[in-house]
C-alpha cells in the first residue's frame, strides 16, 4: 500500500490539527484572593492563594485563610453543595452560586461562592452588609461573610493529551518527509 499525500493535503491536516489545539482540554492556574466580613460580627476576613483548574473544574487549591493553611480542596458535592466551577469573562462573576469547598488547618470547611440579587436583602438593619459585594463564604461552624472575590491567572498548560497530539502530527510529518525522500 502506498501512502502517499500531495504536500498542499498534508499541510492543509496539520493545520486541521492546530486548529483544534484550542479546544483540548488544559490546565490554566490562577492567584485568587477573598476578603470579607462576617454578617453577624463584623469581623473580617481574608483568604488567597493559587488555584489549578481542568476545563473550568478546580482541581487543585493552596493557600491560606484567616492565617491557617488550607489543606485539601473538597470533592463537588462535599460541603455546601460546592460544584468547585470556576466561569471565566465574559461571564460577569468567576465562580457559580454553588461555588468551591476547601479544608482549613483547623479542620473547618468553607464554602466560597457567588450570590446572586442583593445580598442583604432580609437581612437585619443592625447587620453589617454592603450590597456591591457579590460573594459569600459559609463554614461549616455557621460563620457567613459577603466579600470580594479576585482572580488573576498565572500560566496555560497544555495537559498530556495535547503533548501526545502534537507528538503524532510530529511524528507523520516526520514520516511523511522520510518515505519522500525514499522515493
Amino acid at each position: 500500500m502506498n501512502l502517499r499525500l500531495r504536500t498542499p493535503w498534508f499541510f492543509g491536516l496539520i493545520g486541521f490539527f492546530f486548529l483544534l489545539l484550542p479546544n483540548i482540554a488544559r490546565a490554566d492556574s490562577f492567584t485568587w484572593t477573598y476578603q470579607g466580613t462576617q454578617l453577624l460580627s463584623g469581623v473580617l476576613s481574608s483568604a488567597s492563594g493559587e488555584l489549578t483548574t481542568t476545563d473550568g473544574i478546580i482541581t487543585e487549591l493552596s493557600g491560606t485563610i484567616n492565617g491557617l493553611a488550607i489543606t485539601a480542596l473538597l470533592a463537588p458535592g462535599a460541603f455546601a453543595a460546592n460544584d468547585n466551577v470556576l466561569l471565566l469573562p465574559p461571564a460577569p462573576l468567576f465562580v457559580t452560586e454553588a461555588g468551591f469547598s476547601f479544608l482549613d488547618s483547623a479542620g473547618d470547611q468553607i464554602n466560597i461562592f457567588a450570590v446572586l440579587g442583593s445580598p442583604c436583602a432580609g437581612l437585619p438593619p443592625d447587620v453589617i452588609c454592603s450590597p456591591t459585594n457579590t460573594y459569600a463564604s459559609i463554614s461549616d461552624d455557621g460563620n457567613v461573610d459577603l466579600g470580594n472575590f479576585t482572580l488573576s491567572p498565572v500560566t496555560a498548560t497544555r495537559e498530556p493529551g495535547t503533548l501526545a497530539m502534537l507528538s503524532s502530527v510530529l511524528a507523520l510529518s516526520l514520516f511523511m518527509v522520510w518515505s519522500r525522500r525514499r522515493e
